[in-house]
């Protein structure tokens, strides 16, 4: 696995001082896979829409639908 350095604003610091390597370790990754998913779920949103002839407010009405479900999807992840 690739290793990454991550630089920590003074304000987390004390939080970071609080946890373990790992529970920080595992943090920071779902935080980047999240991050990551969300970028690359844009850029592909971006090609499929290029000649597209959407409106704006069809966009923002499907992307508010697709974030809901998103949230609801993490939402059951994490009481498993």
């Amino acid at each position: 696995m690739a290793e990454i350095v991550v630089e920590i604003p003074e304000e987390l610091k004390f939080g970071f001082k609080e946890l373990g390597r790992e529970e920080i370790s595992s943090i920071i990754s779902m935080a980047l896979r999240e991050k990551l998913s969300e970028k690359l779920m844009f850029k592909v949103a971006d090609e499929l829409l290029k000649k597209s002839e959407i409106t704006d407010e069809l966009a923002l009405k499907l992307g508010s639908e697709l974030k809901n479900r998103a949230a609801k999807k993490h939402l059951l992840k994490s009481k498993l």
